[in-house]
């Protein structure tokens, strides 16, 4: 029965991986192309900071999803290799996709509590992540344990 188990847990991780790789292989391809497409169009007709500021914004944030699909591979990659989830790895995640969604904001029409609740969470986010790597770097490993 564990046989089996085995067997399924490496069945769905091997799907998932090869839908997110699909999904990241997409995602570039689409961003690379709108990137082509807007240096065309758009780029010629910025004529001031805010434009500019928002084309860059948005630019980023294409990156950064892309980024947050690579680490989610990541993460399903070491959960393959040691059957666990880390959860350094699940906060970075968090953290890149919560970066993401600061470089969209509009500081100027989003509302201030808003803002700080965002701050809070990336706060939160960095301090347990801190946390974590302390605890993990910093625990003595069990007898007969090389790492």
């Amino acid at each position: 029965m564990k046989r089996i188990a085995r067997l399924f847990d490496t069945g769905v991780l091997i799907v998932l991986r090869i839908t997110m790789a699909l999904g990241i292989s997409a995602a570039v391809v689409v961003l690379v192309l709108l990137v082509i497409r807007e240096l065309g169009q758009s780029w010629s007709q910025i004529d001031s900071i805010a434009e500019l500021q928002r084309a860059v914004q948005s630019l980023f944030a294409g990156v950064l999803l892309v980024v947050l699909g690579l680490e989610l591979m990541d993460t399903l990659r070491n959960y393959f290799i040691e059957h666990r989830l880390r959860v350094e790895f699940l906060i970075s995640v968090a953290l890149i996709a919560v970066a993401r969604h600061v470089i969209q904001l509009d500081y100027e029409h989003t509302a201030p509590w808003l803002v700080a609740s965002v701050a809070l969470l990336i706060l939160s986010l960095a301090a347990s992540y801190i946390g974590v790597r302390v605890l993990v770097e910093g625990r003595v490993p069990p007898p007969g344990d090389p790492s």
